[in-house]
């Protein structure tokens, strides 16, 4: 069968079938791929770990339960419509533990007892084998002493218990070039080295790629088999015909090129799925996924084989694929993360020539959101002072939507930052202009950054410990050094100082873990199919996790200094200058959670607060996040012998943190979530108005010495109704860039809808907001993220 030159009419109602199938279907655990690991691994025992991981994917991929379901793109992560895999070999204490409940992006997860009877043989195996548990082990007898209290107190959460960091991919080489010739590159490759203990981990690597490429087309033509089969049964003949359409698509790609704009959609379909089934975690970011599908778009309406609307109709439904894609990892992972996948869209930008690079595609995009209020893909529009007014414009319609994206982000502040971060990597100016987002804020180059991941570290707690003398108020457990006790101070100085020791340890001591962690995962779960998606691992025959890519970061959080900055400030405030408190009065009603001692919790929370453009506060919040990026720089460079930057934002890390946290001099009591974001007001605090936060937030941290910064702003949906309200919107956005702002994201959505929903959360099971680098189903959520969005201020225009 030719390709065709008209294109097949697609409906709505299609459309938004799909999508509700998603919100109603129940989640579950496949553990195909548990049974599909024990098989495989044996038979491959002694074998190079590249190669062991390679056939791991390729039996996966060739062996896997295939379904076609009402759309007209093929594939799925598992046998299931809304399926999640189990990762063994990065943690599994949550199968030692015969856990109940499981959560993942779309709800609770059902793990039946026939799936727990598999737990027991992954456990004998994987126990002692996984990556966290070996990490732990590493870690004291490397550093010489142990790991774990600083984990379960709070002060950090690691980066080794879930398989994250894939970055932005380089999807458009895949689309472009096919999975055949990128095999025949690595067999050219491997047919020039010169055999040598210097080469011998370059030729794994080949023959790596080679068998995943193989696989590759393999499942894509066992998905054509089974469309052909399907349209043998099809009774409805335009269904019939497109299943068989689809057939043909699945035979050629991502074997070849793609031709057209659907053979392009269903050959990222198929990479994207094959990455994630590689290994799940957050987050493959997609990049400028509009702006690599733009030539397509231009042929097949050239050639009259699409018209506009059917190139809408297509987004939606690979959008709708997309948002599928869930993982669960843990009870403290679904916690620290809500389970967010980090599948990021970029739109807008510069060309690498320095010209807007927004095309129709970025225009479609917007529109696919608009209609579908989906979670997945999030939009991150990268904002440049050349960018039209009716693309920005487009933007707030999908954003009144009340989705919480598109997170917009300052172009030329993230141009300056990677000429910064990979100036030793000799980076050019035009690699820099795509700079794109990889998971929810942080920022990279686009195709060419690999990023391991150290860990989160909470600045909020660092404070804690210098509040406590290095104990944990909460267990009485000695964690970090002892710094004196604040009852002694006799000077603002020495608290602020207590402050900086404990951060330089509680940052060392996460990067160290962090460290260890990927030690474990470069030796023993190589990549192949992210390393053939990061540019210059192919080039080097180096995997990505060893330093193969064209530019190597890695992630490194940190949340909470926003609460440690307004902790110090009523210290100061209330003890060092207007001296209302003693320090033991203030110490006294914070470890008793302000429980009797409501008046100093009242002068706590009455104390000068980020995020009303105070010019004390701001340079001492920006003060508070340098200590943390100098912290960062003695505890030296990465895995692989880089730079890197610090990142700040929350994910959700916040209310994880603040879980196991005492009250703060900030006037919060125990337990309750920290501040989120990383330059965001404490909810509840700022009072000055929209102005005034924007203010405070872009002086917070320098935005070029960090990878990232977060900032969440609520609205009222009435203060951008109007044509006036979206105006006064944008304005904000660029007085905030103006002056060195990076991120902000909205909350279009009232705190009254959102009480009701979490009272009645069965009439709102659609409802979308924004948490921090990403939007979640709010009915979906931690009860704890789910209070702090609440309590959130909402702001209006006056």
């Amino acid at each position: 069968m030719a390709v065709e030159t008209k294109a097949r009419k697609y409906s709505d109602e299609r459309v938004h079938n799909l999508k509700a199938i998603l919100l109603d279907a129940p989640q579950k655990l496949d553990n195909e791929r548990l049974e599909l690991l024990n098989e495989i691994y044996p038979l491959t025992d002694g074998e190079p770990q590249i190669l062991r991981r390679a056939k791991l994917l390729a039996h996966i991929l060739e062996n896997k339960t295939l379904y076609i379901d009402d759309s007209i793109f093929a594939g799925s992560l598992t046998q299931y419509v809304c399926g999640v895999y189990a990762f063994p070999e990065w943690n599994c204490d949550w199968m030692k533990n015969n856990e109940g409940t499981i959560i993942s992006h779309l709800g609770e997860v059902e793990v039946t007892e026939a799936d727990r009877a598999t737990f027991g043989d992954i456990v004998n195996y994987w126990g002692t084998r996984n990556c966290y548990d070996n990490a732990n082990k590493m870690f004291e007898e490397v550093y010489g002493y142990s790991s774990m209290p600083a984990q379960e107190t709070g002060v950090f959460y690691d980066g080794n218990s879930w398989p994250a960091g894939g970055g932005t991919m380089n999807y458009e080489r895949f689309i472009n070039q096919g999975a055949a010739n990128i095999k025949k590159e690595a067999q050219e490759r491997m047919h020039e080295l010169v055999v040598s203990s210097e080469n011998r981990e370059k030729f794994h690597f080949y023959q790596a790629v080679i068998i995943v490429m193989d696989a590759m087309i393999t499942w894509a033509h066992r998905y054509a088999a089974l469309a052909r089969e399907m349209a043998a049964q099809e009774q409805n003949y335009e269904r019939k015909m497109e299943l068989l359409e689809m057939a043909e698509t699945c035979e050629w790609v991502p074997e070849n090129p793609a031709r057209t704009l659907k053979e392009a959609m269903q050959s990222f379909l198929f990479v994207h799925l094959a990455l994630e089934i590689e290994v799940t975690g957050c987050g493959y970011s997609l990049g400028y996924w509009g702006q690599y599908m733009q030539p397509f778009y231009e042929k097949d309406i050239a050639e009259g084989r699409i018209t506009r609307d059917d190139a809408l109709t297509m987004t939606k439904l690979a959008f709708i694929k997309l948002q599928e894609i869930g993982y669960y990892h843990g009870p403290k992972f679904a916690k620290a993360w809500s389970s967010h996948v980090g599948q990021t869209l970029c739109i807008g930008g510069l060309t690498r020539e320095g010209q807007d690079a927004t095309c129709e595609m970025d225009y479609i995009c917007c529109d696919a959101h608009i209609d579908l209020k989906n979670i997945q893909p999030p939009l991150a529009l990268f904002w440049h002072p050349m960018m039209q007014e009716d693309f920005l414009f487009r933007c707030v319609e999908v954003i009144k939507t009340g989705v919480g994206h598109p997170q917009i982000m300052n172009t030329p502040v993230a141009i300056t930052r990677m000429m910064d971060m990979f100036h030793e990597e000799g980076v050019s100016l035009e690699d820099a202009r795509r700079v794109a987002i990889f998971g929810c804020v942080g920022t990279d180059i686009a195709n060419k950054t690999s990023h391991p991941v150290e860990g989160e570290v909470c600045i909020g707690k660092a404070f804690e410990l210098a509040f406590n003398n290095g104990v944990d108020p909460l267990t009485g457990i000695e964690v970090g050094p002892k710094t004196g006790d604040p009852v002694d101070f006799k000077t603002f100085d020495e608290m602020f100082e207590a402050y900086r020791e404990q951060a330089d340890w509680a940052v060392a001591t996460m990067r160290r873990h962090g460290r260890v962690g990927n030690d474990h995962q470069a030796t023993n779960l190589p990549l192949t199919l992210r390393s053939v998606m990061t540019d210059g691992c192919m080039e080097s025959g180096k995997d990505c996790w060893n330093d193969g890519a064209q530019y190597t970061a890695e992630l490194m959080i940190n949340v909470g200094t926003v609460d440690a900055a307004n902790s110090m400030l009523a210290i100061k405030d209330l003890v060092f200058d207007q001296k209302k408190l003693t320090m033991a009065q203030l110490k006294e009603a914070v470890l008793a959670n302000f429980e009797g001692y409501e008046d100093i919790q009242k002068m706590c929370l009455d104390a000068p607060k980020h995020g009303n453009d105070i010019k004390e506060v701001n340079e001492f919040v920006r003060k508070c996040y340098d200590v943390v990026w100098e912290a960062y720089y003695k505890a030296g460079r990465n895995y692989c012998g880089k730079l890197g930057k610090p990142d700040a934002y929350s994910n959700s890390l916040h209310n994880l943190f603040g879980a196991v946290m005492g009250a703060l001099p900030n006037g919060r009591p125990a337990y309750r979530a920290l501040t989120d974001g990383s330059v965001s007001a404490t909810p509840g605090t700022d009072h000055e108005g929209p102005t005034a936060l924007i203010n405070s937030a872009a002086y917070a941290l320098d935005t070029v010495k960090f990878n990232s910064n977060h900032f969440n702003v609520k609205f009222n949906p009435s203060a951008v109704e109007t044509p006036r309200g979206m105006r006064n919107l944008l304005s904000l956005v660029k007085t905030y860039m103006d002056q060195g702002g990076s991120h902000i994201q909205f909350n279009i959505v009232s705190s009254k809808t959102l009480q009701n929903a979490k009272l009645q959360p069965e009439k709102y099971k659609d409802l979308v907001v924004r948490v921090a680098g990403f939007s979640a189903y709010f009915t979906r959520l931690d009860p704890g993220v789910q209070d702090e969005i609440i309590k959130r201020t909402e702001l209006t225009f006056k």
